[in-house]
C-alpha cells in the first residue's frame, strides 16, 4: 500500500470513526471497485488502481459534515485542504448519483459546475457505489421497538435504478444518466 492510499485509509477512519456504517460502506465500496478495475484491466482498459482505492477509501468523507446531496461537494472542500491531487478531489465530487450537471447543481445550491463522472476511474466509482445501499430495519427486541441501519449489497445496480426511477421518474435526466452509466460500465465488462 502506497503512503498516499494509507493515508486515504486512515483518514477515512479518523473523519468518520463516528459513523462505522459509513466506513463498511467506503471499505465495501473500495472492494467493489478494485474488483471491476482490475476486471477492466484484464480486458486492455487503463485503469489507475491506486487513483481508485484513494476514492473509494475518500468518497464519502464528506458525510463527517452532512448526509445529503452536499456530501461529494464536502469531501473535496476537506481533500482540497488536505492538498489532496485534484483528480481525487475530481473522483469524490462526481460519484453522487449518476453526476450532477451544471444546471441541477445550481437548483440544488451546489457550485455551478459540472459534477458528471468523466474519466474511467470517475465511472467505476460512481457504478460501484450504486452496488451498495443503507436500510432502516425495524424491530422489537426485549418489548421495545428498534431501528437499525444496514447496507445492503446488491449483484447489480438494477435495485438503486428502481429507487431513482420511483423517486425521480423513469425519464428524468438522474435516471437517464443512471441508465448510460450502467450500460457503459456493462459493456466494458462484458
Amino acid at each position: 500500500m502506497s503512503t498516499e492510499t494509507e493515508r486515504a485509509r486512515k483518514l477515512l477512519m479518523i473523519k468518520l470513526v463516528s459513523h462505522p456504517n459509513i466506513i463498511e460502506h467506503s471499505l465495501k465500496v473500495r472492494r467493489k471497485a478494485l474488483e471491476i478495475g482490475r476486471r477492466l484491466l484484464k480486458r486492455g482498459f487503463k485503469v489507475d488502481l491506486e487513483l481508485l482505492e484513494i476514492g473509494s477509501y475518500l468518497h464519502d468523507i464528506g458525510r463527517s459534515v452532512t448526509q445529503d446531496v452536499r456530501h461529494g461537494i464536502e469531501s473535496g472542500k476537506i481533500l482540497r485542504k488536505l492538498n489532496f491531487p485534484e483528480r481525487v478531489i475530481r473522483m469524490v465530487e462526481r460519484h453522487v448519483g449518476a453526476g450532477i450537471t451544471a444546471e441541477e447543481a445550481g437548483k440544488l445550491g451546489l457550485p455551478n459546475k459540472n459534477f458528471v463522472p468523466e474519466t474511467l476511474e470517475e465511472k467505476i466509482l460512481s457504478y460501484a457505489d450504486k452496488f451498495f445501499e443503507s436500510e432502516l430495519v425495524f424491530g422489537n427486541e426485549n418489548g421495545e421497538e428498534t431501528v437499525e441501519r444496514r447496507e445492503v449489497e446488491y449483484d447489480s445496480i438494477e435495485p438503486t435504478l428502481k429507487k431513482f426511477r420511483k423517486i425521480f421518474g423513469s425519464k428524468s435526466p438522474v435516471v437517464l444518466r443512471l441508465e448510460k452509466l450502467k450500460d457503459e460500465m456493462e459493456n466494458y465488462l462484458n
